[in-house]
């Protein structure tokens, strides 16, 4: 049968129509696999990443717009980010000042609030262990002074691979330093001011439904006793020459504001605001 098969045209024919459509087949599942499917993959990763990093910048803006409201004020954000999980944690800061070569203040556990969002992908849109700076840079100085060079906003938000099939979207603020220095002979007075975030649960899988994002502010404290003040709101002060303060935030003490000479007085203050966050599931 397969003599007569091959010395007929149409049985001829029929095989190779049959071999072709099978390579035909072949290449198809093959271009889907290598082409088509992580084309997919990556648009999906840019969604993702868009609208999750949309929605940081929209967070960062509604704390700033509350820093100069009352304790007690909230704002409300849409959670736009539809994919991953949602949670606040603090981190520690060493803060030291000094005045004569000596240490008159030591904060060493000041703590300053981070929200991270994190997601799973292997779509490999950074390396391995490698950070994005979507708001900020990596040389910006922990402590955003007002004489300070660049931009004074001190919202940080970066994106992170921290393992082959993970991402963290991570965002926090350095510390704001306000200075008041009438020269040598004179006054100095300083205002570190840290912001700190609280949260009870974290929120998970948004992919789940539509949330709400509820942020309070909910106490502003003045030379907190808990960081080493008196606790009645009065600074801690020292006298003499050549003032500095230093921030440690976990690779070596960085010299954030230095002067030089004389003063007969330098007060030093912290204030510390803290904002809490509250998720409804509205969908």
């Amino acid at each position: 049968m397969l003599k007569r098969i091959l010395k007929s045209k149409s049985g001829v024919s029929n095989v190779i129509s049959t071999l072709l459509i099978i390579s035909i087949m072949i290449t198809s599942i093959a271009l889907t696999y290598v082409y088509i499917i992580p084309t997919i993959e990556r648009a999906r990763m840019n969604a993702t990443v868009s609208t999750s990093s949309l929605f940081m910048f929209k967070m960062d803006g509604a704390i700033q717009s509350l820093y100069f409201d009352g304790v007690g004020s909230a704002r409300t954000i849409e959670v736009d980010a539809f994919t991953g999980n949602l949670e606040f944690r603090s981190y520690a800061l060493n803060v030291r000042a000094y005045i004569d070569g000596s240490m008159f203040v030591a904060i060493p556990s000041l703590e300053y609030g981070l929200a991270r969002l994190s997601f799973k992908s292997d779509v490999g849109m950074l390396p391995l262990n490698s950070i994005k700076y979507l708001k900020g840079s990596p040389y910006n100085s922990p402590v955003v002074t007002q004489d300070g060079q660049g931009t004074i906003d001190p919202a940080i938000i970066t994106i992170e691979r921290p393992e082959s099939t993970s991402y963290n979207l991570d965002f926090y603020y350095r510390l704001l330093l306000q200075a008041r220095d009438t020269g040598v002979g004179g006054t100095i007075d300083v205002t570190l001011v840290c912001v700190q975030f609280t949260n009870a649960e974290s929120l998970r899988g948004l992919h789940s439904g539509t949330y709400q994002l509820t942020i309070n502010k909910t106490r502003v404290e003045l030379n907190p006793a808990r960081y080493g003040f008196a606790g009645d709101g009065s600074p801690i002060e020292a006298s003499g020459d050549d003032f500095y303060i230093a921030v440690n935030k976990g690779s070596g003490l960085l010299p954030v504001y230095v002067t030089s000479g004389t003063r007969t007085n330098v007060a030093f203050n912290l204030l510390v605001m803290t904002f809490d966050f509250y998720a409804v599931k509205i969908a």
